[in-house]
Formats: C-alpha cells, sequence, structure tokens
C-alpha cells in the first residue's frame, strides 16, 4: 500500500487514476501511513513526513519538498511568487473551508519551516530509501538552490516536467518508483 501526505490546510487531492491502494492523511501520518510501503509527501507535507521519518518503515518520495531551511519571510516571498505565477491548482486539489483548522494549519507551517531537516540527510543508508520528484519549472518552493542541497546529500532526484503543482507527470513518476 501506499500513502500520500498532502499540507493540512488542503481536504483532497483528486488523482489523474485511480489508484487502488492508496491511503490519503492530511497534516500528519497515520499508523497506516507508517506502515505503508511507500509513503509519498507532497510539498508541505515532505516536511511532515521528515518529521515522522523514524516510524516510516518503507521508502520514501518527496515530491517538490520545501528544504533547505531558509528564513520565514524568504518562504513568505516565494509563496507570493507562486501564487502570483503558478496559482494554486484549484481544478484539482481542494482547501478546507474550516477557518480554524486552516490558522492552526498555518502555525504548524511556519513551526515546520523553521525546523532544520538537514541534519536527516546526514545518514547514507537513510538517504538510500529517499527519491525526491522535482518539478523542472518549481522556482519557488523547490528551486535550484534544493536540488543543489539534495543532490549534495546523496538523495536522488528525479526531474519531471511540471512546476511545484501536482500534475500528470508527477503522478505517473510516483507510481513508477514504487
Amino acid at each position: 500500500m501506499h500513502c500520500l501526505l498532502l499540507p493540512g490546510w488542503m481536504e483532497s487531492l483528486h488523482l489523474y487514476e485511480d489508484q487502488k491502494d492508496l491511503h490519503v492523511c492530511i497534516g500528519k501520518l497515520d499508523g497506516e501511513c507508517t506502515s505503508s510501503d511507500c509513503v509519498v509527501g507532497l510539498s508541505l507535507g515532505t516536511l511532515s513526513v521528515l518529521k515522522s521519518i523514524k516510524q516510516i518503515k518503507g521508502k520514501i518520495i518527496l515530491v517538490n519538498p520545501l528544504l533547505p531551511r531558509r528564513n520565514i519571510f524568504r518562504w513568505f516571498v516565494q509563496w507570493l511568487n507562486y501564487v502570483t505565477h503558478e496559482g494554486l491548482f484549484l481544478e484539482r486539489q481542494k482547501f478546507t473551508k474550516n477557518p480554524i483548522r486552516y490558522s492552526k494549519e498555518i502555525f504548524r507551517c511556519v513551526r515546520l519551516l523553521r525546523t532544520d531537516f538537514s541534519i536527516i540527510f546526514d545518514d547514507p543508508i537513510q538517504n538510500k530509501n529517499i527519491t525526491v520528484v522535482h518539478g523542472k519549472n518549481d522556482r519557488y518552493f523547490c528551486d535550484e538552490q534544493a536540488v543543489k542541497f539534495l543532490r549534495s546529500k546523496g538523495i536522488m532526484v528525479i526531474e519531471v516536467e511540471s512546476g511545484h503543482n501536482w500534475n500528470e507527470e508527477i503522478e505517473k513518476r510516483i507510481f513508477s518508483i514504487t
């Protein structure tokens, strides 16, 4: 079974193809995800995956991760550029309409972005279980700096024709890896 972890302010992500053995989690991993053959984190969900990495038994795929740690103000500027140029991808992803949950997830997001996850990548044995799928045109979050950082840590980075948003190329690549 596969697990897809979405950022906490999302409700769902409509896939391009039906995936029969896919469990979707929102915001954080549950027990079913940690015992999955493969855990896929999307965008900010990648940081939640890294936070729980010691509990995960299977392969890990990070899709356009927000790495390495940067100043919160810089992430905010990148987010504004992303919204302006690429947009929020409302055709396939649904956001929560619950303002309390949304506010709670924003604070959780800031805490995750302030955490330095780089030490996780210092373990070459663990790195063999991690693959990154990077949209070539993601200039906002998983940018050139992120790709250089990940490759310097020995992480396999697979580039696809995509920006930051989920698309058919990302989906195809993920399910061909596992």
